[in-house]
């Protein structure tokens, strides 16, 4: 090994501690504030948790049944697999329950999610302080998804590592991203399409049909993931769409999307959804004009997707997606000391309200 190779093997080493330090120190944070709810593992598990902890255990249903908290219709099949599949596979490997096995996971993830979050951000040429980034990432009122039993962590993993892949002309490995992105959420196979898009366009001048054969090579890894769910879904229920058809189940249709915004605006309930879904908006013209285009047209692209049913769990989808607040963090730690303190401060104290009210199933925060 080239001592270049060395020292950058032992630079990442060396950033991933100052991440996992961080990390665990939020960590700690949440567990105190979670001893009133019975810890960590409790606390956490809520909503999703109950449907993936259910599909861990006994697999996907051939017909609705009530888990948890399940209403008239609803069923495990809106819920994609690799996340449950990885809390079967921590627990059968370290007799862990699934509860504890889940949230293992995402503690897990966690650090690396960040570390690819970094690893973006110098690709872009950002000037980062990496340990200011790190803190950035755990006080960021937006990630309490990513220490509960949620698939966001995994997802996220995924979504980064796959770009990364294709910033570095790794094609292959980005077509086994694109993969397992269709295979963890329902927004995984347009974010493939979404990839292989960028990259026809950045490389339109580049090696014509090589370029074109790539990115058909994305569109189809992710649709041969997706396909994978859709096939056992028809074998098992009859109906490789069962994931789609089931959101009726939990009041969603498909409409256009500035309908259900404007429909939030009608009842106070919903008030916090349509007032996240027009700061979406300057989000996306922001990311837009400081020429964040990739980003921006993931983020905006998920956005359209889940504004399109409801303008429910809209802060999760894109206020707590890795690359907005890889965006934020950038953007903050260039600002003047006393400004990025200050910011750093207000977003801790928020992180704690926004834990409280996760803790305490606001629904707000699904």
């Amino acid at each position: 090994m080239s001592p270049r190779k060395r020292h950058a093997r032992g630079d990442s080493a060396t950033n991933l501690l100052v991440i996992a330090g961080c990390c665990l120190a939020g960590l700690v944070v949440c567990a105190l504030l979670a001893i009133p709810w019975g810890g960590l593992v409790t606390a956490n598990c809520h909503w999703d948790c109950w449907w993936y902890l259910d599909i861990s255990r006994d697999g996907y249903p051939s017909l609705p049944h009530p888990a948890g908290t399940a209403g008239p219709g609803q069923a495990a099949w809106a819920f994609f697999p690799l996340y449950p599949a990885l809390i079967h596979l921590t627990n059968r490997l370290f007799g862990l329950p699934p509860q504890s096995a889940g949230l293992l996971v995402n503690i897990l993830l966690w650090p690396l999610l960040i570390f690819l979050c970094q690893r973006d951000a110098e690709w872009r040429g950002q000037p980062v302080n990496r340990a200011l980034f790190a803190l950035f990432f755990v006080l960021f009122p937006f990630t309490i998804w990513y220490t509960a039993q949620y698939s966001e962590a995994l997802y996220g993993v995924v979504l980064m590592a796959t770009l990364l892949a294709l910033r570095r002309h790794h094609i292959l490995s980005a077509a086994m991203g694109c993969a397992l992105l269709a295979l963890a959420r329902p927004t995984g196979f347009a974010m493939s399409v979404c990839l292989a898009g960028w990259w026809l366009v950045a490389h339109r001048d580049e090696r014509r049909g090589t370029v074109m054969a790539e990115s058909l090579l994305l569109i189809a890894a992710g649709g041969a993931g997706l396909s994978l769910f859709v096939l056992y879904l028809a074998h098992l229920t009859g109906d490789g769409f069962a994931f789609l058809h089931v959101q009726t189940a939990w009041a969603r249709h498909l409409q256009f999307f500035v309908l259900p915004i404007l429909q939030a605006f009608k009842k106070m309930s919903n008030l916090p959804g349509g007032l996240c879904a027009v700061a979406t908006i300057g989000l996306l013209v922001w990311m837009w004009r400081l020429r964040w285009r990739l980003a921006a047209w993931l983020v905006g692209m998920t956005a359209l997707i889940a504004t399109s049913t409801s303008v429910l769990s809209l802060e999760r989808y894109v206020f707590g997606n890795p690359l907005t607040i890889e965006f934020l963090a950038c953007f903050t730690l260039t600002r003047s000391p006393p400004i990025r303190a200050l910011i750093l401060t207000i977003m801790g104290l928020f992180h704690i309200l926004t834990t409280l009210g996760w803790y305490s199933h606001n629904p707000s925060l699904m």
